[in-house]
């Protein structure tokens, strides 16, 4: 496999604006597409990268495009592309211990699955002066 550069990206031609959350049931379906994603490091590899558990208890391999050099435990914020059962990951951000304890897994899989059904969830509508009442700020 290529660089994360090598991934069309047509399907989801919005996406450097909304990268959607996704939980391990939702990577099949963004194949290909640039994703973030939660998940609790259960298994490192020198050279392929390390294996994580979703939110929604499902393992799925991360790969690097760089040897990891540094030891890895608990939750990650993981940035990257689908690649179906694994993502091609182009960054990872540790969650902290305080953050992570009392973690609401369900309610972080009911956002990603809301996330999902969305085409554009942060599109309010097309008029300027706003929708229901809403005002822009000033």
């Amino acid at each position: 496999m290529g660089d994360y550069d090598d991934f069309e990206d047509n399907q989801y031609p919005d996406n450097d604006e909304f990268v959607p959350y996704v939980t391990g049931s939702h990577l099949t379906q963004r194949n290909g597409a640039k994703v973030v994603m939660w998940g609790k490091v259960t298994k490192v590899s020198a050279g392929d990268g390390f294996v994580v558990k979703t939110v929604d208890d499902h393992e799925v391999q991360i790969r690097l495009k760089r040897p990891l050099n540094e030891p890895l435990e608990g939750w990650y914020e993981l940035y990257g592309v689908s690649q179906g059962k694994s993502v091609l990951c182009d960054e990872y951000v540790p969650l902290s211990e305080e953050m992570t304890k009392n973690i609401d897994l369900e309610g972080h899989k009911g956002l990603a699955r809301l996330l999902a059904a969305l085409d554009d969830p942060w599109n309010l509508g097309d008029e300027a002066t706003g929708i229901a009442g809403v005002a822009p700020m000033e």
